[in-house]
C-alpha cells in the first residue's frame, strides 16, 4: 500500500466526489489553507498517485452505448500479443483496452451508435486479428454503476452514479462538443480553457457546462487513480447468477467492501461485471470467501481476471472526444 498521510487520502476521497471542486472549497472542508491543498493535489499528480481527472458522461443519452468483449488468444508469443494490443488501442470505437491475467487475455470496450457499427467493428477486428483469436465473449450492458473511491479513505458519503443504457438523441452543437473535448480527460480544466476549446466567452462556457449537467449529459467529475502506484491490484469479476433478481444485492455487497469502483449489469454469458481494487491475493480471497458464504446457492459461477496493463482509456463519446 502506498505511503500517503491522512490528508492525501482525504483529498483523493474528496476529489473523487467532485473533481471540479475548487481548492478554496476543499480547503474549507479540510480546514487547511488553499495553498496546502493545491500543493498536495499537484504532488499527488507529479508523484504519479493520480493519473488525471475525468468526466463521466451519459453517452447513451447521446445515442451511444457499449459492448464489452473478452478475447482469449491462440498460441501467440508475448511480443506478438503486445504488438496486437498496441494496434487495437489505435482502432476507432475502442473506448477501453486492457490485457488481463485470467481465462481471457484482454478486454475491449467498444462504443457504438448501433448494431451495424458493432458488426462493422467485429468484421474488421476479425479480418485483422482473427488468426490470433481462439475465443471471444461479447456482452452488452444495459446499466452501469460508478461508485466513489473509498479504498484509501472510507468517509461518510457513498455515491452511486448510475447510467442506464436508454438510448436518446440529445443534440450537441459545436460549443457542446468543444466543452466535452476540454473536460473528458481533464475534469478540473479551468473555465478559461473550456471557453477557448469551445470558441466562446467564459460566461457562455460556464452556462453551457451547467446546462450539460442539468440535462444529465454530464453525470460526475471523478479521479483516475494510479492503482499500481497506490499498491492496489485491479481485478475484474464476472458473475453468472442463478437468480438475476439478486443483482442489486451482489452490487451492494461489493460496494460495501470499499474496494469497488464499477459494477456493470450485463447481457450475455454473464449477468454482472464487478471491478474491485484489492491490496493483495489474500484480500481478494477474503472478499470472495465472504461472497460465497453470503450468496451460497444463488450463483452459477464467476470468472476472475487481474488487469495487467491498460492501453486505452477514453471517457467521452467518439468523433470529438478521442484524445
Amino acid at each position: 500500500m502506498a505511503v500517503l498521510d491522512q490528508l492525501d487520502r482525504r483529498i483523493l476521497y474528496e476529489l473523487d466526489l467532485n473533481a471540479r471542486a475548487p481548492a478554496s472549497e476543499l480547503a474549507k472542508k479540510l480546514r487547511r489553507s488553499k495553498e496546502t491543498v493545491n500543493f498536495r493535489i499537484n504532488r499527488l499528480l507529479s508523484d504519479g498517485y493520480l493519473k488525471s481527472f475525468y468526466t463521466i458522461f451519459s453517452n447513451s443519452k447521446m445515442g451511444r452505448y457499449y459492448f464489452k468483449m473478452f478475447v482469449k488468444l491462440r498460441d501467440i508469443s508475448p511480443k506478438k500479443a503486445e504488438m496486437m494490443l498496441q494496434n487495437i488501442s489505435k482502432t476507432e470505437r475502442v473506448a477501453y483496452l486492457a490485457s488481463t491475467d485470467g481465462y481471457y487475455d484482454c478486454v475491449i470496450l467498444v462504443m457504438v451508435q448501433g448494431s451495424e457499427e458493432m458488426e462493422s467493428f467485429l468484421h474488421h477486428f476479425m479480418e485483422y486479428y482473427g488468426e490470433y483469436v481462439l475465443e471471444k465473449e461479447i456482452m452488452v450492458f444495459p446499466t452501469a454503476h460508478r461508485f466513489n473511491a473509498r479504498f484509501l479513505y472510507a468517509g461518510n458519503e457513498a455515491r452511486d452514479w448510475t447510467y442506464p443504457i436508454k438510448l436518446g438523441a440529445y443534440q450537441l452543437d459545436e460549443i457542446d462538443k468543444g466543452i466535452i473535448r476540454a473536460i473528458s480527460n481533464d475534469a478540473r480544466a479551468p473555465i478559461v480553457k473550456i471557453a477557448k476549446a469551445a470558441g466562446v466567452d467564459q460566461k457562455t462556457a460556464s452556462y453551457r457546462l451547467k446546462k450539460l449537467e442539468r440535462d444529465g449529459i454530464i453525470l460526475a467529475y471523478v479521479t483516475a487513480p494510479n492503482f499500481e502506484k497506490l499498491g492496489l491490484q485491479f481485478v475484474q469479476i464476472n458473475f453468472s447468477l442463478r437468480h438475476p433478481k439478486i443483482k442489486k444485492q451482489v452490487i451492494e455487497f461489493f460496494r460495501s467492501t470499499n474496494t469497488c469502483l464499477y459494477a456493470m449489469e450485463v447481457l450475455g454469458k454473464f449477468d454482472l461485471g464487478i471491478e474491485i481494487h484489492v491490496k493483495d491475493a489474500e484480500h481478494l480471497r477474503e472478499i470472495l470467501r465472504s461472497f460465497r458464504e453470503k450468496f451460497e446457492g444463488k450463483y452459477n459461477s464467476f470468472d476472475v481476471a487481474t488487469i495487467t496493463k491498460e492501453y486505452t482509456v477514453i471517457w467521452g463519446p467518439f468523433g470529438f472526444a478521442k484524445a
